[in-house]
């Protein structure tokens, strides 16, 4: 009796043993084949290109520094800031009254000089009829044609000082070298007005100009008639698209950088003179080359890795090598294949062989 009970102890022991191992068995297995979620985007062949950003302040195409050709006073002016002006226009007027007064002077001189080649003239006459007629020296006669010659001279000088005086009378009427847009007087009434200082700017603000220094690094790359991106945040965000117009074949002896002029239009003259500007442009582009997201890379040592998803949605770590790379987008010349499926997001908690479930789907 003890014998069979032992038995069936033994038995019903072995069973529960049995199932034990079979349930740890199976929670091991579904541990095993958790899934990870991860973000996927497909490796694609296009044209990547690294670009560099460059600084420079946007300036009229045209811009007209006007600087004042007299010392006088200032008594008029006639825009402000920011109007349109024709070329031509008035915009500031100084006190002439110091040069006007020296006109009168000036012509009293001129019209002495007239006199006195009028005299010359006739004494030279006269000479010569007594020259003729062998009763003056020939020292005398050429006395005559000296002094009709040195009245000349003194009546082109009176012409010349008069001249002279008319244009500074003419010089305190500043006017508009250009049509454009007056973006600043630096005069009040009053001011005494210096040739040495910037009276007025004037700039054509339809089409603008912006000077960047480029590095002896990137410049082979920087050509005219290349596009460029160029952003004003004190306009917009809006990207604006200008153009290479020229580029210095000699670098800046201090800066050691080569000065580059970008076109820019602005039909809307919503960009102003001395806004501060970016200039993006590219430098190294390559067409037609595999390309992932920037956030499929992992670096792993000195080496750098993709996880691709398989057929069987299960992660497998590639070794890869990297080329250009932009803000977005690396170029792999070795290790992953147009096509493929490679993890953006979730690649840190992967590794070689974990299963994956697709946050979308329909990548697959």
């Amino acid at each position: 009796m003890h014998k069979r009970a032992g038995k069936i102890t033994l038995i019903v022991l072995v069973f529960l043993v049995a199932i034990l191992a079979a349930g740890c068995n199976e929670k091991k297995e579904v541990e095993k084949e958790t899934e990870i979620t991860v973000a996927t985007a497909p490796a694609a062949v296009q044209e990547i290109a690294k670009s560099s950003t460059y600084s420079g302040i946007v300036r009229g195409q045209n811009e007209v520094y006007i600087t004042p050709k007299v010392a006088a006073r200032v008594i008029g002016i006639y825009a402000v800031p920011g109007d349109r002006v024709s070329q031509g226009q008035t915009l500031i007027m100084l006190d002439s009254s110091d040069f006007t007064a020296s006109v009168q002077q000036v012509q009293a001189g001129q019209l002495l000089a007239e006199i006195s080649l009028e005299n010359a003239r006739d004494n030279l006459v006269r000479i010569e009829d007594l020259y003729a007629a062998g009763a003056v020296s020939e020292k005398d006669y050429e006395a005559a044609r000296n002094g009709v010659r040195s009245a000349e001279a003194a009546v082109e000088q009176a012409a010349a000082g008069l001249a002279q005086i008319m244009n500074s009378v003419n010089n305190c009427t500043i006017t508009a070298p250009i049509s454009g847009i007056l973006g600043s007087i630096n005069l009040s009434l009053g001011d005494m007005a210096n040739p040495a200082a910037i009276a007025a700017i004037v700039s054509d603000t339809s089409r603008l100009e912006i000077e960047i220094m480029v590095s002896e690094s990137d410049v082979s790359f920087i050509t005219s008639g290349n596009e460029v991106e160029v952003k004003i945040k004190a306009v917009s965000e809006e990207i604006f698209t200008g153009t290479v117009v020229s580029v210095a074949a000699v670098a800046d002896p201090l800066k050691r950088s080569y000065a580059a002029k970008i076109s820019l239009d602005n039909p809307e003259n919503k960009i102003k003179s001395g806004m501060f500007a970016e200039v993006k442009g590219s430098t190294v582009k390559k067409a037609d080359v595999v390309c992932v997201p920037q956030s499929a890379i992992v670096p792993k040592g000195v080496s750098n890795v993709v996880f691709v998803v398989d057929a069987e949605k299960r992660a497998r770590e590639r070794q890869v090598s990297t080329g250009i790379e932009t803000e977005t987008m690396v170029e792999i010349s070795e290790g992953v294949n147009s096509g493929e499926i490679v993890i953006t997001k979730g690649n840190t908690l992967v590794r070689d062989g974990t299963l994956v479930r697709l946050a979308d789907e329909g990548v697959l």
